[in-house]
C-alpha cells in the first residue's frame, strides 16, 4: 500500500475517534482494498455494497445490539 491509502487509514481513525462512525462510499471499489485492510479497536466497518438501504438498516442494527 502506497502513501495516499496510509492517509486514508489514518483519516478514518481519526473521524472515529471523533464521531465514533465512518461510513465507506466506494461505488467503485477504487479503494476497496483499503476498506478490507483496516483494522481499528472496537469498531464495526459497514461498507457500502450497491445498496444504501443494507447499509442503513445494518447500521441501525448495530446502534439496536451496541456497537
Amino acid at each position: 500500500m502506497g502513501t495516499f491509502s496510509e492517509y486514508i487509514r489514518n483519516l478514518i481513525a481519526k473521524q472515529v475517534d471523533n464521531n465514533g462512525l465512518v461510513v465507506w462510499y466506494d461505488p467503485d471499489r477504487t479503494y476497496a482494498e483499503v476498506a478490507e485492510t483496516l483494522e481499528l479497536p472496537d469498531t464495526s466497518i459497514l461498507r457500502y455494497e450497491k445498496s444504501f438501504i443494507k447499509l442503513r438498516r445494518q447500521v441501525d442494527q448495530k446502534k439496536l445490539h451496541g456497537w
